[in-house]
Protein backbone atom coordinates (compact mmCIF):
# COMPACT_ATOMS: atom_id res chain seq x y z
CA UNK A 1 0.00 0.00 0.00
CA UNK A 2 1.15 3.34 -1.11
CA UNK A 3 2.36 5.71 1.57
CA UNK A 4 0.17 9.07 2.79
CA UNK A 5 3.32 11.16 1.45
CA UNK A 6 2.74 9.38 -1.65
CA UNK A 7 -1.04 10.15 -1.82
CA UNK A 8 -0.56 13.77 -1.01
CA UNK A 9 2.20 14.27 -3.76
CA UNK A 10 -0.04 12.52 -6.24
CA UNK A 11 -3.00 15.15 -5.35
CA UNK A 12 -0.32 17.72 -5.49
CA UNK A 13 0.95 16.91 -8.80
CA UNK A 14 -2.55 17.28 -10.28
CA UNK A 15 -3.37 20.11 -8.97
CA UNK A 16 -0.24 21.99 -9.65
CA UNK A 17 0.81 20.50 -13.16
CA UNK A 18 -1.62 22.07 -15.39
CA UNK A 19 -1.14 25.83 -13.97
CA UNK A 20 2.68 25.33 -13.72
CA UNK A 21 2.44 24.07 -17.55
CA UNK A 22 0.19 26.62 -18.80
CA UNK A 23 2.25 29.60 -16.88
CA UNK A 24 5.44 27.91 -19.06
CA UNK A 25 3.55 28.85 -22.20
CA UNK A 26 1.79 31.72 -20.78
CA UNK A 27 3.50 34.26 -18.45
CA UNK A 28 6.64 32.01 -17.92
CA UNK A 29 7.15 31.67 -22.11
CA UNK A 30 9.95 34.60 -22.13
CA UNK A 31 12.21 32.55 -19.22
CA UNK A 32 11.33 29.31 -20.64
CA UNK A 33 14.67 28.29 -21.95
CA UNK A 34 16.11 29.46 -18.94
CA UNK A 35 14.21 27.63 -16.77
CA UNK A 36 14.72 24.44 -18.97
CA UNK A 37 17.84 24.33 -19.00
CA UNK A 38 18.06 25.17 -15.54
CA UNK A 39 15.93 22.51 -13.86
CA UNK A 40 17.60 19.93 -16.65
CA UNK A 41 21.07 20.65 -16.40
CA UNK A 42 21.59 22.09 -19.54
CA UNK A 43 20.18 18.93 -20.96
CA UNK A 44 16.80 19.84 -22.40
CA UNK A 45 17.99 21.35 -25.90
CA UNK A 46 20.87 18.60 -26.02
CA UNK A 47 17.71 15.86 -25.90
CA UNK A 48 15.65 17.75 -28.54
CA UNK A 49 18.37 17.55 -30.86
CA UNK A 50 18.43 13.75 -30.51
CA UNK A 51 15.65 13.55 -32.69
CA UNK A 52 17.35 14.84 -36.14
CA UNK A 53 19.12 12.30 -35.69
CA UNK A 54 15.66 10.05 -37.22
CA UNK A 55 14.71 12.13 -39.59
CA UNK A 56 15.12 11.15 -43.64
CA UNK A 57 14.40 14.03 -46.00
CA UNK A 58 14.58 18.03 -45.86
CA UNK A 59 11.13 19.40 -45.39
CA UNK A 60 9.51 18.76 -41.43
CA UNK A 61 6.69 19.87 -39.98
CA UNK A 62 7.68 20.90 -35.97
CA UNK A 63 4.44 20.34 -33.56
CA UNK A 64 4.93 22.75 -30.70
CA UNK A 65 8.06 24.35 -31.45
CA UNK A 66 7.66 26.26 -28.28
CA UNK A 67 10.56 28.77 -28.58
CA UNK A 68 12.24 28.10 -31.81
CA UNK A 69 15.27 26.41 -30.02
CA UNK A 70 15.18 23.08 -32.66
CA UNK A 71 13.31 24.95 -35.25
CA UNK A 72 16.66 27.48 -35.13
CA UNK A 73 19.01 24.27 -35.49
CA UNK A 74 16.90 22.78 -37.97
CA UNK A 75 17.16 26.26 -39.89
CA UNK A 76 21.07 26.12 -39.58
CA UNK A 77 21.15 22.58 -40.65
CA UNK A 78 19.31 23.48 -43.78
CA UNK A 79 15.86 21.98 -43.28
CA UNK A 80 12.79 23.52 -44.93
CA UNK A 81 10.65 23.95 -41.71
CA UNK A 82 7.08 24.48 -40.74
CA UNK A 83 5.65 24.98 -37.50
CA UNK A 84 2.12 24.96 -35.41
CA UNK A 85 2.24 25.69 -31.99
CA UNK A 86 -1.13 26.20 -29.81
CA UNK A 87 0.76 29.40 -27.90
CA UNK A 88 0.44 32.86 -29.62
CA UNK A 89 3.39 34.38 -27.14
CA UNK A 90 5.58 31.25 -28.49
CA UNK A 91 4.81 32.05 -31.78
CA UNK A 92 6.10 35.68 -30.64
CA UNK A 93 9.69 34.53 -28.63
CA UNK A 94 10.46 31.87 -31.96
CA UNK A 95 10.03 34.31 -34.64
CA UNK A 96 11.90 36.47 -33.10
CA UNK A 97 14.64 34.71 -32.48
CA UNK A 98 14.80 33.03 -35.95
CA UNK A 99 14.63 36.51 -37.31
CA UNK A 100 17.29 37.59 -35.51
CA UNK A 101 19.87 35.03 -36.60
CA UNK A 102 18.53 35.38 -40.06
CA UNK A 103 16.73 31.68 -40.72
CA UNK A 104 13.18 31.12 -42.07
CA UNK A 105 10.39 29.27 -41.31
CA UNK A 106 6.94 29.52 -41.69
CA UNK A 107 5.74 29.28 -38.35
CA UNK A 108 1.97 29.33 -36.96
CA UNK A 109 -0.55 29.75 -34.49
CA UNK A 110 -2.77 26.35 -34.77
CA UNK A 111 -3.42 22.80 -33.38
CA UNK A 112 -1.87 20.02 -33.42
CA UNK A 113 -5.24 17.95 -34.51
CA UNK A 114 -5.89 20.62 -37.62
CA UNK A 115 -2.67 20.68 -39.11
CA UNK A 116 -2.54 23.65 -42.19
CA UNK A 117 -0.71 21.71 -44.56
CA UNK A 118 -2.10 19.34 -47.63
CA UNK A 119 -1.82 15.86 -48.01
CA UNK A 120 2.14 14.20 -48.44
CA UNK A 121 3.63 17.76 -47.83
CA UNK A 122 6.75 16.53 -45.47
CA UNK A 123 9.43 13.60 -45.24
CA UNK A 124 8.86 14.39 -41.09
CA UNK A 125 7.07 15.40 -37.93
CA UNK A 126 8.60 16.28 -34.68
CA UNK A 127 7.72 16.86 -31.51
CA UNK A 128 9.91 17.14 -28.70
CA UNK A 129 8.37 16.97 -25.02
CA UNK A 130 4.79 17.15 -26.09
CA UNK A 131 1.96 17.86 -23.96
CA UNK A 132 -1.45 15.82 -24.24
CA UNK A 133 -2.15 16.63 -27.79
CA UNK A 134 0.23 13.60 -28.65
CA UNK A 135 -1.93 11.64 -27.30
CA UNK A 136 -5.18 12.58 -29.06
CA UNK A 137 -5.71 10.38 -32.65
CA UNK A 138 -6.57 12.91 -34.50
CA UNK A 139 -2.71 14.25 -33.74
CA UNK A 140 -1.80 10.61 -35.27
CA UNK A 141 -3.94 10.88 -38.23
CA UNK A 142 -2.89 14.25 -39.27
CA UNK A 143 1.10 13.30 -39.00
CA UNK A 144 -0.14 10.50 -41.21
CA UNK A 145 -2.08 12.65 -43.39
CA UNK A 146 0.83 15.24 -44.60
CA UNK A 147 3.51 12.74 -44.52
CA UNK A 148 4.70 11.45 -47.31
CA UNK A 149 5.23 7.63 -47.89
CA UNK A 150 7.91 6.19 -45.40
CA UNK A 151 7.94 9.50 -43.60
CA UNK A 152 8.07 9.50 -40.07
CA UNK A 153 6.77 11.03 -36.90
CA UNK A 154 9.88 11.23 -34.37
CA UNK A 155 8.48 12.53 -30.70
CA UNK A 156 11.50 13.06 -27.96
CA UNK A 157 9.01 11.95 -25.03
CA UNK A 158 11.33 12.47 -22.01
CA UNK A 159 14.78 12.65 -20.42
CA UNK A 160 16.15 11.31 -17.47
CA UNK A 161 19.60 13.15 -15.76
CA UNK A 162 21.81 10.11 -14.73
CA UNK A 163 23.11 10.97 -10.78
CA UNK A 164 26.65 12.35 -11.95
CA UNK A 165 27.18 14.96 -9.24
CA UNK A 166 25.31 16.44 -6.50
CA UNK A 167 23.52 19.11 -9.00
CA UNK A 168 22.26 16.59 -10.99
CA UNK A 169 21.40 14.13 -8.04
CA UNK A 170 19.40 17.30 -6.57
CA UNK A 171 17.43 17.89 -9.66
CA UNK A 172 16.61 14.01 -9.91
CA UNK A 173 15.14 14.39 -6.36
CA UNK A 174 13.11 17.56 -7.38
CA UNK A 175 11.65 15.40 -10.91
CA UNK A 176 10.55 12.80 -9.06
CA UNK A 177 8.85 15.14 -6.57
CA UNK A 178 7.49 16.35 -9.54
CA UNK A 179 6.64 13.71 -12.15
CA UNK A 180 6.72 10.94 -10.07
CA UNK A 181 9.17 8.12 -10.62
CA UNK A 182 11.04 8.06 -14.12
CA UNK A 183 11.01 5.32 -16.49
CA UNK A 184 10.86 4.25 -20.20
CA UNK A 185 7.81 5.52 -21.90
CA UNK A 186 8.18 2.16 -24.69
CA UNK A 187 5.54 0.72 -22.84
CA UNK A 188 2.62 3.37 -23.04
CA UNK A 189 -0.34 2.78 -25.24
CA UNK A 190 -0.72 4.97 -28.40
CA UNK A 191 -3.45 5.28 -30.31
CA UNK A 192 -4.19 2.85 -32.76
CA UNK A 193 -3.67 4.78 -35.85
CA UNK A 194 -3.70 2.16 -39.22
CA UNK A 195 -0.76 2.72 -41.33
CA UNK A 196 2.33 3.82 -38.36
CA UNK A 197 5.09 0.93 -38.01
CA UNK A 198 6.86 2.33 -34.34
CA UNK A 199 9.59 1.93 -32.97
CA UNK A 200 11.47 2.82 -29.52
CA UNK A 201 14.45 4.49 -29.19
CA UNK A 202 17.19 6.03 -26.78
CA UNK A 203 20.03 8.97 -27.10
CA UNK A 204 22.18 9.74 -24.43
CA UNK A 205 25.84 11.13 -23.62
CA UNK A 206 27.22 11.08 -19.94
CA UNK A 207 24.81 13.35 -18.07
CA UNK A 208 21.53 12.01 -19.50
CA UNK A 209 19.33 9.86 -21.49
CA UNK A 210 16.45 10.87 -23.98
CA UNK A 211 13.14 8.54 -24.71
CA UNK A 212 12.55 8.86 -28.09
CA UNK A 213 9.47 7.18 -30.38
CA UNK A 214 9.73 6.68 -33.85
CA UNK A 215 6.48 6.27 -35.87
CA UNK A 216 7.36 5.20 -39.50
CA UNK A 217 4.42 5.22 -42.36
CA UNK A 218 4.24 1.72 -43.40
CA UNK A 219 5.25 0.85 -47.06
CA UNK A 220 2.04 -0.69 -47.41
CA UNK A 221 0.43 3.09 -47.44
CA UNK A 222 2.60 3.62 -50.77
CA UNK A 223 0.55 0.88 -52.83
CA UNK A 224 -2.34 2.64 -51.66
CA UNK A 225 -1.16 6.19 -52.21
CA UNK A 226 0.32 5.33 -55.99
CA UNK A 227 -1.47 5.98 -59.15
Amino acid sequence: MRSLQDRLLDRLRVATGPRAFQSLYGTLAPFYDRISSFFFAGQWSVWQRYALDFIEGREVLELGYGTGELALEMCRRGYVLTGVDASPRMWLIATSKLERCGCSARLTVGSATALPLPDTAVDAVVSTFPSSYIADSRTWAEAHRVLRPAGRLVVVLSGELLPVDHRSKLLIRFHRLVYGSQHSPAGVGWPDVPGFRISHHTRGNSRGTAYILVAEKEPSTISEEAP
